[in-house]
């Protein structure tokens, strides 16, 4: 059964598959969201596509 949070937790603890034991997960609007222990992604997946894209424009500039 799932459980509940109040708007004011911040976080719990709870088994994580990826470290395989137990650590601290964020919790935001009553919701349990990702390990705390895990680095998050600086830039999302479209970000850093743009990015990519930006950086071999620079490196060959278009002739016209």
């Amino acid at each position: 059964m799932a459980e509940h949070f109040t708007r004011a937790t911040e976080s719990t603890l709870k088994w994580c598959g990826r470290c395989h034991r137990h650590t601290k997960h964020a919790v935001s609007d009553g919701r349990e969201g990702r390990c705390l222990e895990h680095d998050a992604p600086r830039e999302t997946r479209k970000q850093q596509q743009a990015r990519e894209k930006r950086e071999r424009e620079s490196r060959e500039p278009k002739l016209f």
